[in-house]
């Protein structure tokens, strides 16, 4: 009963992802909310397998070194797991009182009909607030076009942070970036054009990233890889209900993340990087 009680339990929540962030078949079928129907599926077979008294058989028919060995392996994922929550869950907040020159706003997902999100909604909110107490800053919205995506999420986000009070000629539109990283790289490279800069001096200036609270680790930590220097963060709260599935997902990210730095040592400081330049010029 416990093993079917879990089944319906995930199912439910894959299905009420679905329901409240729709997107298209091969997004769901792609996205990480998928996790959920499988780990129902997964509860499902085992309350089948007690159903049918398979299931102590087949741990009694596994020798003791095999058993031995899982149980390390869970424990060690599991202590993995918690170290990169850990640090997920301590961004470096701002106080609202760094007078920032640039606001970047991270782009989170629309739905299949161009819509935003709830978490990214929250997130365009706390931009707007945050904004209002920078008057200086010019604030970038960046998303570029999903492979399921309707139409490039920037072009959902700038009109929604100007309905929310902020002035359009103090918004700037990236729309080609596909992940975080390539979020600030083009953002810089907007920067530089906006203002006639160096990405040097883009850098080298005091900017807000704003995104849900999960990320925002991970994003000041590529940011500051990439050669940031002066970052400050702002966090939305994630609506409830997607607490789990983002934050499981988050640990994925961060996981990935520190595995690519420590095997490749990237990403890199932008200003110091060929290919990063090379790109920049395209």
């Amino acid at each position: 009963m416990i093993f079917l009680l879990f089944s319906v339990l995930f199912f439910a929540y894959f299905v009420l992802l679905q329901f409240l962030s729709p997107g298209t078949f091969f997004g769901t079928v792609f996205g990480f909310s998928i996790v959920w129907l499988l780990v129902a599926v997964f509860f499902g077979v085992l309350a089948f397998f007690q159903k049918k008294n398979l299931l102590k058989p087949f741990f009694k028919r596994l020798g003791l070194r095999f058993k031995v060995l899982l149980g390390i392996f869970a424990g060690v994922c599991l202590f993995v797991c918690g170290i990169n929550l850990f640090f997920i869950c301590r961004p470096v907040l701002s106080d609202g009182r760094e007078g920032v020159k640039y606001v970047i706003l991270l782009g989170g997902g629309i739905t299949k009909d161009a819509q935003l999100t709830d978490s990214v909604q929250k997130r365009v909110k706390a931009a707007s607030e945050y904004l209002k107490t920078q008057p200086q800053a010019l604030a970038v919205v960046t998303g570029g076009k999903g492979p399921f995506s309707p139409c490039p999420e920037a072009d959902v986000l700038k009109p929604a942070l100007v309905a929310c009070g902020i002035e359009e000629s103090r918004v700037l539109a990236e729309d080609r970036a596909k992940d975080t990283i390539q979020n600030f790289l083009y953002s810089v490279q907007l920067l530089s054009e906006r203002e006639n800069k160096t990405v040097q001096e883009i850098l080298n200036s005091p900017v807000a990233v704003v995104t849900s609270d999960f990320h925002l680790a991970r994003a000041e930590r590529l940011a500051r890889r990439m050669g940031f220097t002066e970052i400050y963060g702002v966090a939305s709260r994630t609506p409830p209900f997607f607490v789990l599935n983002s934050y499981a997902r988050e640990i994925c990210s961060y996981i990935k993340l520190n595995l690519r730095i420590f095997l490749t040592g990237k990403p890199s400081p932008l200003a110091s990087s060929p290919s990063s330049v090379t790109v920049l010029k395209k």
